[in-house]
């Protein structure tokens, strides 16, 4: 189940696929495994409590009800997708758009903070993370630096944190504000 979704506008007549059979029996995995509970029922996703929704397309405010459940995700959740066993039949894409890259990979969170618009663009050029933005980026990164500083003082990460306090995204301010509320010092 690793795929992309997508959709075709086109006047052609296409026919539908055959149906598929159901190969999850009594296996429950993935909804337990899920850090927000957003399967309601088998087969059923509510999109307003799934992560890789809220942090993906999702353009405001991550409610605080999930915050500490992104825990250190940036882009997307997948817990589902990783515990199912059909996946144990995956393969690695082929595609270089999914290869590890160079300047993301080894970065720390408060590196990643103080990436300007330009380096983020440089960075994820090709990527499917591209496509947050810049913004959607710093407000995903500021609820993982949050979580972190929960767990050990880290004066980086409250510093890349203070960078954005005046950010013109009122976004941004506001997770920023979070995050440093958070902080294991504070406490």
């Amino acid at each position: 189940n690793w795929l992309l979704l997508g959709a075709i506008f086109t006047t052609l007549d296409i026919a539908p696929d055959a149906e598929v059979k159901d190969h999850c029996g009594s296996c429950r995995a993935c909804l337990d495994v899920c850090p927000t509970n957003a399967f309601p029922a088998p087969y059923q996703l509510d999109a307003r409590r799934c992560l890789a929704y809220l942090s993906i397309e999702h353009k405001g405010q991550i409610p605080l009800d999930f915050r500490e459940a992104l825990g250190n995700r940036i882009f997307g959740c997948d817990d589902c997708l990783a515990v199912c066993p059909w996946n144990k039949f995956a393969q690695a894409s082929s595609l270089p758009d999914f290869d590890v890259r160079a300047g993301l990979v080894g970065q720390g969170m408060a590196r990643l903070l103080v990436w300007t618009e330009e380096e983020f663009l440089r960075y994820t050029e090709g990527s499917p993370i591209r496509r947050i933005g810049h913004v959607r980026w710093l407000r995903n990164l500021a609820v993982a630096a949050g979580n972190a500083l929960r767990q050990s003082d880290d004066a980086a990460l409250r510093a890349a944190l203070h960078v954005h306090l005046a950010h013109s995204s009122e976004v941004v301010r506001e997770h920023v504000q979070w995050a440093l509320a958070q902080d294991v010092r504070e406490k």
